[in-house]
């Protein structure tokens, strides 16, 4: 007995390939386009960032008094560890911008509809798994800018209505950022969220198949098995190999982009964590700016509640949405409302990075205050404490 027959036997290897087949031969509607080749790009930098992080786990040791140590021996001693902890660094950053991306191109094709309400949940669901990834991340160095980066992060979770206490004492595992909170992120980020996310990402893979990409066309109709449908089947390419050579090249680019960064552009690791010492000009990373600009708005509970309240609508949106049309042309209130959203979230994000820095501009020294505002300043005079 052959091994294929062997195996045959107690493997559905003739379904497996014939699903195969069918998958890659399955038509694109015809506006399928090199946007669509992001989810692909994000998955195949979610694997990097998987097998990058698991190089790092085989050294990385976990606590306050070991895990500064540990970053620095990576970058000093270890074969290779300072271009896979660069790589590591770096790839969160892509996979953060690729995601968002991908979501936004989702929106403005409006394919969140029925009957794929879910499919937009789920996706939804894994660009806030990503955020929280970025999130817990950032402590485990244990560096000055961990510290109090994490720090101010949580520290507006107790703003939260009846529920803030408990929430901030979850994250640091008591009033304060320590050994403990350090360890709790670490359990979150390397257990937690990575359970949360292969469950979501299988969902996720599974829906798009069953559903299959949406078309923009009304009409033409949704069908479990779009290839049944004439009209659908006129206006259609095969996957494979017109959209996959798409996807290969587009990520194939990314990936390059990404290497090339790692190698040109290091993160530096800073001072070790000291909880009495706070270094001046403490920010989130760029993809956290948007949120802890608006917070200097409207602080307090006001503020944390309607950064809650727009990413419950964000999930939420097939479900307030129930316009059948797709094609952004005819969907002129929504198309205009994300323009709107991205213009504001790029706005907010800008004004976070200038905030409390001091820019030369037209000759000029020109001081941009806690909440964005420009304020010229004379040479040699200090701006006013914000």
């Amino acid at each position: 007995m052959s091994f294929r027959a062997w195996l045959a036997e107690r493997l559905p290897i003739e379904f497996l390939t014939k699903f195969t087949r069918e998958q890659l031969a399955e038509p694109q509607p015809r506006h399928v386009s090199w946007l669509h080749t992001l989810g692909f790009t994000a998955l195949l930098l979610l694997a990097l960032q998987i097998a990058t992080g698991i190089l790092l786990l085989f050294y990385y040791k976990p606590g306050a008094a070991t895990a500064y140590e540990s970053i620095t021996f990576i970058s000093d001693k270890v074969t290779f560890g300072w271009f896979f902890r660069q790589l590591h660094i770096w790839g969160a950053n892509f996979i953060v911008t690729v995601v968002a991306l991908h979501l936004v191109r989702v929106f403005f094709y409006g394919a969140y509809k029925k009957p794929r309400e879910l499919t937009w949940m789920v996706g939804a669901g894994l660009f806030l798994v990503t955020l929280g990834f970025a999130f817990t991340g950032y402590l485990l160095p244990w560096d000055q800018l961990a510290f109090w980066g994490t720090t101010v992060g949580t520290d507006s979770t107790k703003e939260v209505p009846l529920i803030g206490k408990f929430l901030l004492t979850f994250l640091r595992g008591g009033e304060n950022v320590t050994d403990i909170t350090l360890t709790r992120f670490f359990a979150i980020h390397v257990a937690l969220l990575p359970a949360a996310l292969l469950l979501l990402i299988g969902l996720h893979l599974f829906l798009i198949r069953y559903h299959h990409i949406s078309p923009l066309n009304p009409a033409l109709r949704d069908e479990p098995e779009p290839s049944h449908n004439p009209q659908f089947v006129d206006q259609a390419r095969p996957y494979f190999p017109d959209h996959f050579k798409k996807e290969l090249l587009v990520s194939y680019g990314v990936l390059i982009a990404l290497v090339i960064t790692a190698i040109t552009v290091h993160m530096p690791l800073g001072r070790p964590a000291n909880p009495m010492v706070t270094p001046p000009g403490i920010k989130p990373e760029w993809y956290f700016l948007p949120i802890y600009q608006s917070l200097k708005y409207v602080p307090g509970w006001l503020g944390v509640l309607g950064n809650g309240a727009f990413i419950l609508l964000l999930v939420l949106l097939p479900l307030l949405d129930r316009s059948p049309e797709r094609h952004p042309k005819r969907r002129k209130f929504m198309t205009t409302l994300g323009i709107l959203i991205i213009i504001g979230t790029i706005g907010m994000g800008w004004l976070g990075y200038v905030s409390e820095t001091t820019w030369r501009i037209l000759g000029k020294r020109v001081h941009f205050d806690i909440k964005g505002i420009p304020q010229v300043l004379e040479e040699g005079e200090r701006p006013k404490q914000d």
